[in-house]
């Protein structure tokens, strides 16, 4: 099943951790700072987040709506809801200009597509240890794509979790690599992750490895601070 960006932290992860340097990711963090900038108490939903930013400076939302809202110095909501808006100018003017397309509508649709593709491979950034033949380890190399199973220590549920390796395309016993690491029951797993939370990778009851999060993405999975 496909994962769906829905917050500004999911989205905001998935941009810092690209190295790959585009103007659709330019163009995502101008989103990214308008909804920073936006004053709504606690606001993490990209969908509400944009209702209120059209509310404000109407619809179709265009470069010339943003323009003609005028500013209230005196009030701290419009000096910063102005503020997002000069980044959703900015966007659908880079946008126009070098992806050919001006509606925001469709701009938005392109950032989340674009992200979805790689919120698939990943729900958090894991350092791997496997372990040497000879600790009980595999006795071939693992391609990236590999899907062990997972097993945190706070549950007895395992479930599949597909490795992409970072800058490696095979790890060999005893090698340890940095993975983007995909669950496929993540639900399970809901507000109860955290970063440096260690786990074991299995071939069914054989230990085979071990990981620790490095960098949580999905924010679904990440459990609250105390």
């Amino acid at each position: 099943m496909d994962s769906k960006i829905i917050t500004y932290s999911t989205l905001w992860n998935l941009v810092e951790i690209e190295v790959k340097k585009h103007k659709l990711k330019d163009i995502a963090t101008l989103f990214l700072n308008a909804m920073n900038d936006w004053p709504t108490y606690n606001q993490t939903n990209i969908a509400d987040f944009i209702t209120e930013l059209k509310n404000y400076f109407g619809t179709p939302l265009t470069i010339e709506k943003i323009d003609s809202q005028k500013l209230d110095i005196s009030s701290d909501l419009s000096v910063w809801r102005n503020e997002a808006g000069s980044s959703i100018a900015d966007l659908i003017d880079i946008s126009t200009k070098f992806c050919n397309q001006s509606n925001f509508d469709q701009i938005v649709e392109n950032i989340l597509n674009y992200y979805s593709e790689e919120f698939n491979k990943v729900d958090f950034i894991a350092e791997l240890q496997y372990l040497k033949t000879e600790q009980g380890g595999r006795k071939t190399p693992a391609n990236s794509g590999y899907r062990p199973q997972i097993k945190f220590a706070f549950t007895e549920m395992q479930t599949s979790g597909q490795q992409t390796f970072i800058d490696k395309e095979t790890v060999y016993p005893g090698d340890k690599v940095d993975a983007k690491i995909k669950l496929l029951s993540a639900d399970h797993f809901a507000e109860s992750l955290t970063k440096d939370m260690e786990f074991e990778f299995r071939e069914g009851r054989t230990v085979i490895g071990t990981g620790k999060i490095k960098y949580i993405i999905n924010d679904k999975l990440e459990k609250a601070s105390m």
